[in-house]
């Protein structure tokens, strides 16, 4: 006899999964992470290295640039140094342009102040020391002299009899004498 069933009753068919197991996807979970870290890394690493240069094309242009900077602060130090010089230079010149009417105001007040009877032998200016040597018919005249020297302004008091003493010279007697005094331009 046949017997029908007629129920719906499923049949212990297996069933086809068409996904993947659990096991299956985590591994290619993993996996995913895993070239997806690399490819991270890769990517960085490409982006580190075209900083790389374009910091070493930063540092190439950065020494050039120094390297031309270099000669212009040597230009200029040079003209610093050059500028220096020449200010010296313009101030020795006007150190002697106002010193330059000093020896010949000196010779004017000395013969200004010579009396009758006095002659010099020598006359030396050591910076502002004048010494003045030379021969006189008296201590009066000699004295004559200091004084007037000293009243002019431009010699600074006292003027000094260094020496004196009495010489012949062809058959008559003169005083021998020297004086030192300290020059200096009145103030103008």
């Amino acid at each position: 006899m046949i017997r029908i069933n007629l129920l719906a009753v499923d049949s212990a068919r297996p069933k086809r999964h068409v996904g993947f197991d659990v096991s299956q996807q985590v591994t290619l979970a993993c996996a995913l992470i895993f070239v997806s870290a690399i490819a991270l890394v890769g990517w960085q690493l490409l982006a580190l290295r075209g900083e790389a240069t374009r910091m070493d094309e930063q540092v190439r242009a950065v020494d050039q640039e120094l390297l031309a900077l270099a000669d212009v602060v040597d230009q200029r130090n040079e003209f610093e140094a050059r500028g220096i010089e020449l200010a010296r230079r313009v101030a020795l010149i006007e150190e002697l342009r106002e010193g330059q009417g000093g020896p010949v105001r000196m010779l004017d007040q000395v013969s200004r102040a010579l009396p009758e009877g006095i002659w010099f032998t020598e006359l030396r200016q050591e910076g502002s020391v004048v010494t003045i040597q030379g021969r006189a018919t008296g201590l009066t005249v000699i004295s004559d002299l200091t004084f007037a020297l000293q009243a002019s302004g431009f010699f600074v008091p006292p003027v000094e009899i260094v020496d004196s003493y009495l010489e012949s010279l062809a058959g008559a007697e003169v005083m021998r004498f020297e004086l030192r005094a300290e020059f200096e331009l009145p103030p103008s």
